[in-house]
C-alpha cells in the first residue's frame, strides 16, 4: 500500500509543479502527425518535428491544432502551500541594551584590503 501512495504522491507532484504534464499532450502529437501523413505521404517524423518545432511556423489553417502539441505552449500555474504554525508562547522584551560597537573597526575602504597582486592588475589606464 505504501508503494501505491508513494507513486500517487510523486505523480501528483510531477504533474502539478513541472512541465511533465506536457506528456499528456502526446496523443495530440500523434494525431496531428497522422493528419499530416494523410495529406502528404512523404512527411517523415523528422520533417514533422522540424516543421512544428524548429522552423518559424506562422499562423495557418491548423494553427490552433499546432498550439495543442506538447511543449508548444507553457502553462504558468504555480501552487504554493505553506504551513505556518503559531508559536506556543509570545514574549516581548522591552529592555534596552546598547550595541557593542568596536571603535577600532572601520568599514571604510583601505589600501590594505586588496592584496598587492590585485593592486598591480586593476590600475586605471595610463598615457
Amino acid at each position: 500500500m505504501k508503494k501505491y501512495i508513494t507513486y500517487f504522491l510523486i505523480c501528483t507532484y510531477l504533474f502539478s509543479f513541472s512541465e511533465v504534464r506536457q506528456i499528456l499532450k502526446m496523443p495530440n502529437l500523434i494525431e496531428h502527425y497522422i493528419s499530416h501523413k494523410i495529406i502528404d505521404n512523404g512527411t517523415s517524423v523528422f520533417s514533422f518535428v522540424k516543421m512544428h518545432y524548429l522552423d518559424e511556423h506562422g499562423v495557418d489553417g491548423d494553427y490552433h491544432q499546432d498550439m495543442k502539441l506538447p511543449f508548444k505552449t507553457h502553462d504558468v500555474s504555480v501552487n504554493v502551500f505553506s504551513f505556518v504554525f503559531p508559536p506556543k508562547k509570545i514574549e516581548f522584551n522591552f529592555e534596552h541594551k546598547p550595541l557593542d560597537i568596536d571603535e577600532q573597526q572601520s568599514f571604510a575602504y583601505s589600501e590594505n584590503f586588496f592584496p598587492s597582486v590585485f593592486q598591480k592588475i586593476w590600475q586605471p589606464p595610463k598615457i
